[in-house]
């Protein structure tokens, strides 16, 4: 049975000396991209049907990137619309 949406969680740890991310989700959304491009995945649960529903794996440094969030205007949001329309 898969996790409810309260037990969902993904923990990343980082490890200085290694340089890698530890990575530990049970998060759909999540497990389905780091599938693409984790190293060393061990599947730590699965449902009744199979599928994963819990995994943990590694990534490099490079693949993890912490940014501030971009917060746009309304007038920002515009001329980007505007571009947008005009490159289509």
């Amino acid at each position: 049975m898969a996790y409810s949406k309260a037990e969902q969680e993904t923990v990343l740890v980082f490890d200085n000396e290694i340089r890698e991310w530890k990575v530990y989700t049970a998060v759909p959304k999540h497990i389905r991209k780091l599938m693409e491009f984790g190293k060393e995945i061990k599947v730590m649960d699965k449902d009744e049907k199979g599928t994963q529903i819990a995994i943990q794996c590694i990534l490099s440094e490079k693949n993890v990137t912490l940014r501030k969030e971009r917060v746009l205007t309304e007038e920002q949001r515009q001329r980007i619309a505007e571009r947008m329309r005009k490159t289509s």
